[in-house]
């Protein structure tokens, strides 16, 4: 099935949402508490949630029917450092290669503009996936999702995109 990749645009704000919101309920349940991922969409739903998108370069992959499949965005994180963003792909098409193709077109979408390293603040279901292309964690933390619920974190980090 054919995949496009198109520049977000705030109409496709309630789709983006759906999705990162269906993708981290049913991919992270292994990784996760009720209490952690009831936190994590409450998030999603936020307004600080909306200016996370806003601000993240994010790309929609669509089906050639305009199905909403994954996500993937970076923004700057420093000088010369890219930070890859909102990586969130279709439980129907997860672990199928979707999230690599996205990350990797996102490195190089920063290597254009110029940035040659890049992190990423990754949910801990979704290490293996930056392993797999290169990450190296360099450390773990938590991140806030409100409410006093925190989900685990890894930081990771690498100095060139995949191709």
């Amino acid at each position: 099935m054919e995949i496009t990749l198109r520049a977000f645009t705030m109409s496709d704000l309630i789709r983006v949402r759906a999705l990162h919101i269906r993708s981290f309920a049913e991919l992270a349940q292994a990784d996760h508490s009720g209490e952690q991922i009831a936190g994590h969409l409450a998030y999603i739903a936020s307004s600080a949630y909306e200016d996370e998108v806003k601000g993240a370069h994010l790309h929609l992959a669509e089906t050639a029917d305009g199905v909403l499949v994954g996500t993937a965005g970076w923004q700057e994180a420093g000088p010369g450092v890219a930070r890859i963003r909102k990586v969130f792909i279709s439980p129907a098409r997860a672990r199928q290669g979707l999230g690599r193709r996205l990350v990797a077109e996102m490195e190089q979408r920063a290597v254009d503009a110029g940035y040659e390293r890049f992190t990423v603040r990754a949910n801990i279901n979704a290490v293996p996936l930056y392993a797999a292309m290169g990450y190296e964690e360099t450390g773990r933390g938590s991140m806030d999702v409100g409410q006093g619920i925190a989900l685990p974190v890894v930081f990771m980090e690498k100095l060139q995109a995949t191709r």
